[in-house]
């Protein structure tokens, strides 16, 4: 055998190794998913990680390429545009399609438990067990896999609101059913994009805005409001994530079973960084790291009681809606008010799974 050196030895393996690595995995499939949001912010971070642990569990057989930003399909077109192929795997929103997804657009009403989790918790339950969901998802050609949260629903204002009855014609910017109950309480509601309210409350054209305790950060609002109205009411759970119906029968038996457990485990990680999000930009803003510091009036539980009783009118609402298109709204109703107790009973004897 000649006398190879040492060095070019080294050198060989190197570039074997290499070429390994770069070797793609037989079999494997790159899967495209869309999403409408920017690629920062809990919401991201917990897709990197199911993409991460979707690619490691499958032993590289499954990967995801995103298209961050509604760059291959907006909001409006994402549950149409994922069904038709344009995207394997999609973040959608309920209200976009309120027929469609009728029985899934329970997640945006005022029912229950706003904690983030036993939301999150209980929706997954309701969307990968209920038969009538089931079959709503496939009618419109997907797979449904998992699901957001946007948490509990505060008011940021520009003067301190003491209470429920303190929304007499205050201009309160809002948006979906919870919009409909502040003005029902005698807000003057207003639509508008977030990037928008910063100028309105600075300019005295909104008194309050609908928000999350991150986003009041994230947009800087505090800036020019500085009084929170901790109402901790409801949150948007008719919002998800779904996978084209035949790209998901082309998947392999254990390649399905693995994309469920880590879409079920990406419920637990999402809502533990939301919980964190909000915990830590509550924190700031009380302090004051961040600039301008604010105070929190928390809602009392009679106002509570008042919220709840002002959310039943939407609530009777949808179930008419779901008689009329023929749906068990009753009966898809019992089972998410039964899984918002299964998972509250689970959350207090046991703590959050990332605390376990």
């Amino acid at each position: 055998m000649p006398n190879v050196p040492r060095s070019r030895l080294r050198a060989a393996a190197l570039l074997g190794a290499l070429l390994l690595a770069g070797t793609p995995v037989a079999g494997a499939r790159t899967l495209l998913f869309a999403d409408f949001g920017a690629d920062r912010g809990p919401r991201a971070a917990a897709l990197r990680w199911f993409a991460a642990e979707l690619e490691r569990r499958s032993g590289g057989t499954l990967t995801i390429r995103f298209h961050w930003g509604g760059a291959l399909l907006g909001a409006n077109a994402a549950l149409q545009g994922t069904a038709d192929g344009v995207a394997d795997l999609a973040s959608i929103t309920g209200w976009t399609a309120p027929r469609v997804l009728r029985g899934y657009n329970l997640g945006d009403l005022p029912i229950g438990d706003a904690d983030i989790w036993v939301g999150m918790r209980a929706m997954h339950a309701l969307a990968t067990t209920h038969p009538e969901l089931q079959a709503e998802f496939a009618r419109a050609g997907v797979v449904y896999l998992t699901n957001y949260s946007t948490g509990p629903i505060q008011l940021l204002c520009t003067r301190e609101l003491p209470g429920l009855a303190a929304l007499a014609r205050v201009k309160v910017r809002g948006s979906g059913p919870y919009a409909r109950i502040l003005a029902d309480l005698g807000a003057r509601v207003q639509r508008m994009a977030q990037p928008e309210v910063y100028q309105a409350l600075a300019a005295g054209l909104l008194d309050c805005n609908q928000n999350y305790y991150y986003g009041m950060l994230a947009y800087r609002q505090y800036e020019v409001a500085s009084h929170v109205l901790e109402l901790d009411w409801g949150q948007n759970l008719a919002f998800g994530v779904v996978m084209n119906a035949a790209a998901h029968a082309r998947l392999s038996a254990a390649e399905r079973r693995v994309l469920a457990e880590v879409a079920s485990d990406f419920v637990d990680d999402f809502a533990g960084r939301m919980v964190t999000a909000n915990a830590d930009a509550r924190t700031a803003m009380l302090a004051g790291s961040s600039g301008a510091g604010i105070t929190v009036t928390p809602l009392g539980p009679a106002g509570r009681a008042q919220l709840a009783a002002a959310g039943e009118r939407y609530i009777e609402r949808w179930l008419a809606e779901a008689a009329a298109d023929g749906r068990d709204g009753a009966g898809i109703l019992a089972a998410y008010r039964a899984h918002l107790d299964s998972f509250a009973r689970e959350r207090d004897a046991l703590g959050y799974p990332w605390t376990r």
